[in-house]
C-alpha cells in the first residue's frame, strides 16, 4: 500500500534537477578564490618588475650627465614620469631616491619603494593578512 507521502519521498529521491546548482554553490567559493589570488599575484609580480625596471631605467638615464648635478636632475626626471613610462603604478606610491657613490669607480644608486595602500594589493593584505606595505626595488650603475 503506497501513500501520497512515500510517493512523494520517491520522487524527490529520482529528481536531480537541482544538482548543478548545489554542486556550484559548493564549488564556487574555491574557484573564484583561485581566481582572486592568480589575479592578485599576477598584479603583484608586474608591480615587482614596474619598480625594479624604473630604478634601472633612471640610473641608465642618468649616463648622459656631464657632472652629478645633470645626473641627478636626469635620473630624477625619469623618476617623475614613472606613471606615463610604467602604466602599473600610481606616481602617488612611489618614493625614489637617488645617492651617488664617490670613489673609483663613481656610480649611482637608485632605490625605489612602492606603498602599496590603496591598490589591490592593498585589499588583499587586508583579506589574506600578506602584510606588504611596499615593494622594493633598487639599481647601482657605476660610470
Amino acid at each position: 500500500m503506497r501513500t501520497p507521502l512515500i510517493d512523494r519521498l520517491n520522487f524527490f529521491r529520482r529528481n536531480e534537477s537541482g544538482a548543478v546548482a548545489v554542486e556550484f554553490a559548493l564549488i564556487a567559493p574555491l574557484l573564484f578564490g583561485l581566481l582572486f589570488g592568480i589575479i592578485t599575484l599576477g598584479y603583484f609580480i608586474g608591480i615587482n618588475h614596474s619598480v625594479n625596471q624604473l630604478a634601472a631605467g633612471a640610473a641608465r638615464a642618468s649616463v648622459t650627465g656631464l657632472n652629478q648635478t645633470e645626473r641627478s636632475a636626469l635620473a630624477n626626471n625619469y623618476l617623475s614620469e614613472a606613471g606615463s613610462r610604467y602604466p602599473l603604478l600610481t606616481p602617488a606610491s612611489v618614493s625614489p631616491t637617488v645617492v651617488f657613490e664617490g670613489g673609483n669607480p663613481e656610480g649611482i644608486t637608485v632605490t625605489v619603494a612602492y606603498a602599496v595602500d590603496g591598490s589591490m594589493l592593498g585589499i588583499a593584505n587586508n583579506l589574506l593578512g600578506l602584510d606588504i606595505t611596499s615593494i622594493n626595488g633598487s639599481a647601482y650603475l657605476a660610470y
